[in-house]
């Protein structure tokens, strides 16, 4: 969204925002088919006006998910399903008494990646009895409340990213030895801007890529601690927050490129397995690349 007061009009879906900074419940459309260019065009500016949007009631098959979720974007083959000799876009991430819960902690997919993706559509497909919530930050709202001269100064950082060892645990943990190696051959790490400019809002955000940081370029290792663990907390703010309880059949939307999220592993050892499918992929582009090319970036 553009930093004006306009807000944009919606005539054939239904959006109830959670909260200001966050989220937003859309009704009026069924994922089990295609929808039209005016639905999908309402979609796709709720999500970029609520950074992630929620859908009860639907019941995805495989094939559906994929469809629906291919509507924002070309879907993207995860690197561990890949690295398995599998080539589909669906995966299933399942806890249980034998699997834990992997993913609680704040985090962006897979963003050790050169072109992380952009969009991801997740459909609930056995929900626990209660617990396993997942929340999601506002990582525009998380740049914006930095002073001035601290925005100016991360303006121009990098960040080292490479899959590592949180990442080997939990594919080894799912998937067993020898997978994470195959995934390390072909993901050897890269450098993403620590600010990214969104390119279809134009918009400046905090671009927090978890546990896949090694540091940040130039600076010792104690002051890329220090910076990098600061700017973490902000994460932990609720009011840049929105949190979802989970329905069987729930369907979450969310931009990768300003959003991190965090699945709550409060519900284990009760059983809890949704399915997910990445969309698009670019690469990351920050405020310093983007002047230096002379791009222009436009609100809408």
């Amino acid at each position: 969204m553009s930093e004006s007061n306009s807000k944009p009009e919606y005539h054939r879906i239904g959006v109830k925002p959670i909260n200001p900074q966050i989220g937003a419940e859309i009704t009026g459309i069924d994922l089990r088919g295609p929808l039209d260019a005016d639905q999908l065009r309402e979609l796709r500016t709720a999500i970029l006006q609520h950074l992630v949007v929620f859908l009860r009631n639907q019941d995805l098959s495989d094939a559906e998910h994929q469809d629906a979720a291919a509507q924002l974007g070309v879907p993207n083959v995860y690197p561990v399903t890949r690295a398995r000799g599998i080539e589909e876009p669906i995966e299933f991430i399942e806890d249980s008494a034998e699997s834990p819960p992997k993913t609680d902690l704040w985090h962006t997919d897979v963003a050790f990646l050169e072109e992380p993706p952009e969009f991801a559509m997740m459909n609930m497909r056995l929900a626990p009895p209660s617990g396993g919530d997942t929340l999601w930050c506002n990582l525009y709202a998380a740049h914006d409340k930095l002073s001035p001269a601290l925005q100016d100064f991360v303006a121009g950082l990098e960040q080292e990213l490479h899959p590592g060892e949180y990442f080997r645990k939990t594919v080894e943990l799912q998937f067993g030895p020898g997978i994470y190696e195959k995934v390390a051959e072909v993901c050897s790490g890269c450098r993403h801007p620590l600010v990214r400019v969104h390119p279809e809002t134009g918009r400046r955000a905090l671009f927090l890529c978890g546990a896949y940081v090694r540091g940040l370029v130039g600076l010792e290792q104690a002051e890329s601690d220090l910076l990098y663990g600061y700017l973490r907390t902000l994460l932990d703010d609720p009011n840049l927050q929105c949190r979802w309880q989970w329905q069987l059949h729930d369907v979450a939307i969310w931009d990768e490129r300003c959003t991190n999220h965090r699945a709550l592993s409060d519900h284990f050892p009760a059983p809890r397995m949704i399915r997910r499918c990445t969309v698009g992929a670019s690469r990351p582009m920050g405020p310093t690349a983007l002047a230096s090319s002379g791009e222009a970036r436009l609100g809408i």
